[in-house]
């Protein structure tokens, strides 16, 4: 029986030292922001060699870079997350006006810092992924591609959605976008403003800013002197140590997010006394805009000005929602009309998480037909049936807690581990197994039992579903999320060969380095 097997595995000795790759992988990226711009630097800097394994294109089907801040720009736009955390991992901005920066500082530091690295060398504008086909037999993604009327076929060894969680934004609704163009709106004179809003938010700030400067300003979003700029500028290590003070208190939070402990109770407490101040202690005003749940259960938001906008004469907030729109009125669900010129609605981001194409992957899944009503995915960057195919931002991924550009930063360490395995073992298919996506969700679902977004709230982490299942958060910490996926958990995906033998790659059995005569071949000598 040995002898058989034998003669059964066995191919010609490959004339080339282990871990030679065959040829180049062909990468393709869809969609041009943050996670795009990350990864291209993972692939043209943080590693040189991937050079000469892979070839990459990112297609975006607008007509500049930036995702979501090229196109957002309704008044009032800005992140939610301090400034000096929402940066390029490789390259923070030192300058930000403001902790809290606009989309239109976004968007230029954007620009700049792609210029400035030369991350739109792959890239490819105007071009809109439609449909994307896996050829079993070829191990390979068949994309069709639409530029300039133009229809063509783009081949990929690997496929990476870049599209991210929060897209095109349609003032309807009182979250992150509601809560940006209220108060913006509020100032302009002449101007009557009516919030339509179906259930109250959080609206909260839990730390004075200015503070971790050591200044005594309790403004909600301070200016940035340009003595701090200069310093962070002129100083690495101070600019780190900051950003390092922010994020540490980030992950230390996390226990807040608990439901039902000491520490959600207390913060919640906390929120709606803050909340209740900025409405001056109005009785009518504090029951329609203070939740019951507790914090967390959505997306907290730090909207300045916002609460304070509701004091004044030109603001009107109906608690009921909108159901109708006709020629000049908006129609409540209790029947009211309300004249009105302009509509801005803000009713919130698409978060279905499918892809923006037609996917079909293995034996003909469609995963936008999977995904419409329970989406699930291996740790948020892979999916069943899908081989070969890497998200960044997928379902149940770090969105609610932590800083998101670094879970973007660590989804693209990992995918790189993948390509150089794929590309240096001959691979021809990864995707991860079926009874693994299954156990993960299981288990995940009783973990957020335990967390504060599984409340009883209508929250986007939950489909907008009073009690339904998290889809959007990671079932952890952001930390938790970021030891998972530090190294590949190979055993967890089912993996298909190029050769009728997966040892091939050793090759003559000599390693490309141990043939250079000018290496130290006795570094791993430690004593």
């Amino acid at each position: 029986m040995a002898a058989t097997g034998e003669r059964k595995y066995e191919i010609p000795l490959r004339k080339e030292p282990a871990f030679t790759p065959h040829r180049k992988l062909k990468i393709v990226t869809v969609g041009c922001g943050f996670s795009a711009l990350i990864f291209a630097h993972k692939l043209q800097h943080q590693h040189p060699e991937l050079q000469e394994l892979v070839t990459h294109k990112i297609l975006e089907q607008r007509d500049d870079i930036g995702g979501t801040w090229l196109v957002n720009t309704y008044p009032g736009v800005q992140c939610d997350v301090p400034a000096h955390i929402y940066a390029f991992p490789f390259d923070p901005k030192p300058d930000w006006s403001h902790f809290y920066a606009t989309g239109e500082e976004i968007q230029e530091y954007i620009r700049a810092t792609t210029k400035k690295w030369n991350l739109d060398r792959d890239v490819h504008l105007k071009h809109k992924v439609v449909e994307a086909m896996w050829q079993e037999d070829r191990g390979q993604w068949k994309l069709t591609v639409e530029n300039d009327g133009k229809t063509f076929v783009e081949e990929a060894d690997f496929l990476i959605s870049g599209q991210g969680v929060l897209r095109t934004v349609a003032v309807i609704g009182n979250g992150s976008s509601g809560v940006q163009i209220i108060p913006a709106l509020a100032k302009l004179e002449g101007t009557k403003v009516v919030s339509f809003q179906r259930s109250p938010n959080y609206v909260y700030t839990h730390l004075a800013p200015a503070s971790l400067l050591g200044r005594d300003d309790d403004s909600h979003n301070p200016a940035y002197s340009e003595e701090d700029k200069k310093r962070f500028r002129e100083d690495k290590g101070f600019h780190r140590d900051y950003r390092r003070k922010m994020i540490r208190s980030i992950n230390a939070a996390f226990k807040q997010f608990v439901k039902g402990s000491p520490e959600n109770a207390a913060v919640t407490e906390a929120a709606r006394k803050q909340m209740t101040e900025k409405l001056n202690h109005d009785p009518e005003l504090c029951a329609k805009l203070i939740p019951e749940w507790g914090l967390g259960c959505r997306r907290i938001t730090p909207g300045e000005g916002y609460l304070e906008s509701f004091k004044k004469p030109n603001v009107t907030v109906v608690t009921n929602g909108a159901t109708q729109i006709t020629e000049d009125s908006v129609i409540s669900a209790d029947g009211r009309e309300f004249k009105v010129d302009v509509i801005a609605c803000a009713t919130g981001f698409d978060v279905s998480l499918k892809p923006h194409w037609r996917m079909i992957g293995r034996n003909g899944v469609d995963l936008g037909k999977e995904w419409d009503v329970d989406p699930e995915s291996y740790l948020s960057v892979a999916a069943r049936d899908m081989p070969n195919y890497f998200m960044f931002l997928g379902p149940n991924a770090v969105i609610a807690h932590g800083s998101l550009l670094e879970s973007i930063n660590w989804t693209a360490d990992y995918v790189v581990k993948w390509l150089n395995k794929v590309a240096t073992e001959n691979i021809k298919s990864i995707v991860p197994k079926s009874a693994v996506v299954d156990e993960l969700i299981s288990y995940g679902d009783q973990i957020h039992k335990t967390l504060i977004w599984s409340d009883s709230c209508t929250s986007w982490f939950k489909r907008n579903i009073p009690n339904g299942r998290v889809t959007g958060a990671f079932a952890g910490s952001a930390l938790l999320f970021r030891h998972l996926i530090s190294e590949i958990r190979a055993e967890d995906f089912e993996i298909t060969y190029r050769g009728p033998n997966r040892w091939e790659f050793l090759g003559t059995g000599f390693t490309k380095y141990e043939l250079n005569p000018d290496n130290d071949l006795a570094w791993y000598v430690e004593n």
